[in-house]
C-alpha cells in the first residue's frame, strides 16, 4: 500500500468519486487539510479521477498526473505563493483547448498562502469556469481564503488517517514509533519524517533536553547539534513540546503519546512542576516566533536552553 492507495480507499475519496461518476462534481473544489503534502497528493488523484471519468484505475493518464507530466493538468504556484501573474495565466489558459484529453484541470496548492489580489483575480473563472475546466484548490487555513472564493467552491475537509493505516505504511521503518507519534494521523507529515535521515538524532536531541540537560556547561553542545540541523528547528521544538504534554499526562495518570519512552519521562517527571512545564511551553512559543523573524538561530537556541534550566531551578 502507498499514499495513493490510502487516498483511493478513504471515505473522502469515495464520496467525491460518486459525484464524479454521476457527473455532478463541482467545477471548483476546495480541499482542506493541515497536511499540505497529503492535500496536494489528494488533489492529483482527484484530477486523475476526473480525467478518467470516475475510473480509479492507475492507467497511463493517472500516473502522468501523479508525476506532474500530464499536459492538461497544471499545478500552481511554482514558487511559495500564488501571485497575480499566476492567476492571470490560469485565467488565460482556462480558455485554451485541452491538449490530450477532453478536460483541463488546474490545481492551486496552498491557496491560503496566496496574495489577496491573486485570489481576487480568480473570482470570475471560479464562478463560471469554461466548459470542461476544473479548478482544485488546497488550503490548511480556510480563514485565509477570501469568503467570495469559499462561496464559489464545493468544500471537502480531508480527514486524518487511522493508526492502522500509518502502521501499514511505515511499520517496517526503523523509526516507526517516532513517525507514528509525531505524524498525528497526517500521511504527508509521516512521509516527510520517514525520509528524514536525521530523525532519530533530532528526536533524541530534543528528548535529552528534557531528560538529561542539567547544567549550563552542556548548552553549547546542544546548541551546536541544533544549529547544524537548523532546518529542523520546528521539529525539535515540537518534540520537546510533546514531551512536556506527556509529563503533565503522567502527573495526572493519563495516557501519553510518546508511550515508547514513557519510562524515561516518568524518571524525570518529579523534576518538573506544572508551573515549570507551562513556563517552558511559553519559552518554546517565543523561540518559534523569534525564529520566524530571522533572528540569530544560535542565539535563540542558547537562550532557550539556558532559560529552560533557569525555569526548572526556580519552579521546583
Amino acid at each position: 500500500m502507498d499514499i495513493v492507495d490510502c487516498i483511493i480507499k478513504s471515505d473522502n475519496f469515495a464520496k467525491i468519486k460518486q459525484e464524479v461518476q454521476r457527473g455532478v462534481i463541482a467545477k471548483a473544489l476546495l480541499l482542506m487539510s493541515k497536511d499540505k503534502s497529503y492535500a496536494l497528493s489528494f488533489a492529483k488523484v482527484l484530477a486523475s479521477l476526473i480525467l478518467n471519468n470516475g475510473n480509479e484505475e492507475r492507467n497511463e493518464n493517472f500516473e502522468r498526473v501523479l508525476l506532474d507530466s500530464h499536459p492538461d493538468v497544471k499545478i500552481y504556484p511554482q514558487k511559495d505563493k500564488l501571485l497575480v501573474a499566476d492567476s492571470e495565466e490560469i485565467v488565460n489558459e482556462s480558455f485554451m483547448l485541452p491538449v490530450q484529453s477532453d478536460k483541463k484541470i488546474f490545481i492551486i496548492k496552498n491557496f491560503d498562502n496566496s496574495m489577496e489580489s491573486a485570489q481576487n483575480k480568480l473570482l470570475k473563472v471560479l464562478e463560471e469556469p469554461p466548459k470542461n475546466v476544473y479548478i482544485i484548490l488546497t488550503c490548511s487555513n480556510i480563514n485565509l481564503v477570501l469568503p467570495t472564493i469559499r462561496s464559489r467552491c464545493n468544500k471537502y475537509e480531508l480527514a486524518k488517517v487511522s493508526d492502522k493505516i500509518i502502521e501499514e505504511l511505515f511499520a517496517n521503518h526503523d523509526n516507526y514509533n517516532i513517525i507514528k507519534c509525531l505524524c498525528d494521523g497526517y500521511i504527508g507529515k509521516a512521509e516527510n519524517l520517514a525520509n528524514n535521515k536525521n530523525l532519530y538524532f533530532l528526536f533524541e536531541s530534543a528528548i535529552s533536553v528534557i531528560t538529561d540537560l542539567k547544567s549550563s556547561k552542556q548548552v553549547l553542545t546542544y546548541a551546536k547539534n541544533l544549529t547544524d540541523n537548523k532546518e529542523y528547528f520546528n521539529l525539535f521544538i515540537e518534540v520537546i513540546s510533546l514531551a512536556l504534554e506527556d509529563l503533565i499526562a503522567i502527573k495526572n495518570e493519563k495516557s501519553v503519546r510518546l508511550a515508547f519512552i514513557k519510562e524515561r519521562l516518568e524518571n524525570v517527571s518529579n523534576d518538573y512542576s506544572i508551573k515549570a512545564i507551562c513556563e517552558i511551553q511559553s519559552l518554546l512559543n517565543n523561540a518559534v516566533k523569534e525564529q520566524s523573524y530571522n533572528t540569530n538561530l544560535t542565539l535563540i537556541i542558547e537562550n532557550l536552553l539556558l532559560n529552560i534550566l533557569e525555569v526548572k531551578y526556580i519552579c521546583k
